[in-house]
């Protein structure tokens, strides 16, 4: 009997740690529209904050209908329609010349230096050792930079 109150609790006791780590977890989408409104609220009806364009990565904050609550690169958080988004994932970089190597360190081959502001994909979700796995599509190239030169991750 005790033995059976000890795998419950244990059982909980997992499924809760899991569900915490996945509640914790950020949720960033791009712009897949050419150029994208964010507004005020939720609602076409609201004030034009601002618009911008493909690729652009957004933090989601709360999914409300088909608006999404977001926030950008510089803390700003306004709506988006769902339908101008994607879960394809990207990140921006956020200071001019940020070398892309071609493996996660900065003693391997130097493959490009990319301008402040510019969208690079995300080719994987997970950052390694302070690094995150790049593909610049405007060069087609894959490689590496430092997690503390971009946004998005």
């Amino acid at each position: 009997m005790l033995i059976n109150c000890y795998r419950k609790f244990s059982f909980f006791i997992l499924l809760y740690f899991f569900l915490s780590q996945y509640a914790l977890a950020s949720e960033f989408v791009s712009v897949k529209a050419e150029k994208a409104v964010l507004y005020e609220g939720p609602s076409e009806a609201t004030k034009k904050e601002l618009i911008i364009t493909e690729g652009y990565p957004l933090l989601v904050i709360v999914r409300l209908k088909e608006w999404l609550k977001v926030k950008d690169h510089e803390g700003k958080i306004n709506w988006i329609r769902e339908a101008d988004i994607s879960l394809e994932r990207t990140v921006i970089t956020l200071r001019s010349e940020v070398p892309i190597y071609n493996e996660a360190s900065s003693n391997s081959n130097r493959l490009a230096d990319v301008e402040d502001m510019v969208v690079l994909k995300l080719t994987s979700s997970l950052v390694t050792d302070g690094w995150a796995d790049v593909k610049s599509e405007l060069n087609d190239i894959n490689g590496f930079v430092s997690a503390n030169d971009i946004w998005g991750i």
